[in-house]
């Protein structure tokens, strides 16, 4: 007896079809459709005796997988959020060289002013890192002052060179730091001109206090000039710095140390500088006069009525020492002299420009032209001078 064949399919039935043609009836079936297969799960508890001496095979654990989580543009989490309230910033310090809301009795920003020392209070020791070093490489000293150095650096991100100032002494008392920010906040309240050092930014690093401004060639200090200038020359350098101190003043404030050391030369402009001593005309802020060889006497004398006309003053004796090639005497009787207006006569100068020096150094300060009134003397319209305008 034969085995059945349950392997081989059975052939389909020939499809019969009332009322065609044979040839119809021998058309192509239909493909068979996709068999679906149905899985289910295994039911244990029916085969557990079957399967005893079969080790079960544990079932992958799989960890859900999450998305990440997408956040809209300026999204903080909360994490940064705890941190800033932790961390929080200094107060505002106030410009006393800007006029704001705070002159109507409205300070804008109320309890969030505070005293220097609250701001800039120097840290112990020099363990973090150098803004100085970090963003500069120093090249070279260019400059000493009393209280300051100053050094030519190259910005390491930029690649331009600058001129950095920084203080000798640690800066530990209030008024000393509150001293030191002076000539910073009058620098950043005048602003742009084409004839004052321009200046950058600032900031206290171990209690001392940095500057960074304008690189200039150098300045008019009378100690690097082998020669007595020429009158043109001194009325060039003269018409520019009067714009400068014209621009100053219009701002209400005053420079109080004008001098050839603080005039320097870039690419032959002339540009005021260093307003370590700078105050306010109507003399609210506190005075510090600078060199008493380019003071006049009032303000040696504590009267402080005319500020303006004390700048020009200066620049009348700055043109004077440049003129005679020598440096003005800190006393004797040549210092009172000049402070009298007695004036000796300059051989191989016009009388225009004699007058109009005599008019600067006159020792009564109303009698003195103001810096707009200056800028309009007709001697800076000779046609043998080329000034340069803004």
């Amino acid at each position: 007896m034969s085995t059945p064949d349950y392997i081989t399919p059975d052939a389909p039935p020939m499809p019969v079809t009332l009322g065609h043609d044979k040839d119809e009836e021998m058309s192509c079936p239909r493909s068979p459709e996709k068999v679906k297969s149905v899985r289910s799960k295994r039911c244990k508890a029916a085969f557990r005796g079957l399967e005893d001496d079969v080790p079960e095979e544990p079932e992958p654990d799989y960890e859900p997988v999450t998305e990440p989580q997408k956040y809209k543009q300026g999204y903080v989490p909360p994490s940064a959020i705890v941190l800033r309230s932790r961390v929080t910033p200094p107060p505002c310090m106030r410009n006393p060289y800007i006029k704001d809301a705070s002159d109507n009795g409205v300070d804008p920003f109320g309890d969030r002013r505070a005293k220097c020392a609250d701001v800039f209070s120097p840290p112990s020791g020099g363990e973090g890192l150098s803004r100085y070093r970090t963003d500069f490489h120093e090249i070279e000293r260019i400059g000493t002052g009393n209280f300051s150095f100053v050094f030519k650096v190259l910005k390491r991100i930029d690649g331009c060179m600058y001129a950095v100032k920084r203080s000798i002494k640690t800066l530990k008392q209030d008024s000393e730091r509150q001293k030191a920010l002076m000539e910073v906040q009058a620098l950043a309240a005048l602003g742009y001109h084409d004839n004052i050092v321009g200046y950058n930014t600032s900031w206290f690093e171990n209690g001392q206090l940095y500057i960074q401004m304008e690189l200039c060639d150098h300045s008019l200090s009378i100690n690097r000039l082998s020669r007595p200038c020429a009158e043109d020359e001194v009325l060039e350098a003269m018409h520019q710095i009067a714009k400068a101190l014209q621009f100053v003043h219009e701002k209400g404030i005053v420079h109080l140390d004008v001098k050839p050391e603080n005039i320097y030369v870039k690419n032959g402009v002339y540009k005021l500088g260093d307003f370590g001593c700078a105050s306010l005309v109507d003399g609210s802020l506190p005075i510090d006069e600078g060199d008493a060889r380019y003071m006049p006497l009032e303000i040696l004398n504590d009267n402080y009525d005319h500020l303006d006309k004390v700048d020009i003053f200066s620049l009348g004796a700055t043109i004077y020492e440049l003129i005679r090639g020598s440096m003005l005497p800190e006393s004797g009787p040549y210092f009172q002299n000049l402070r009298e207006g007695k004036l000796p006569l300059l051989p191989g100068h016009s009388v225009q420009f004699q007058n109009i020096l005599k008019a600067m150094l006159d020792p009564n300060p109303i009698r003195r032209p103001s810096a707009k009134e200056l800028l309009a003397n007709p001697i800076f319209n000779r046609p043998h001078r080329t000034l340069k305008t803004k």
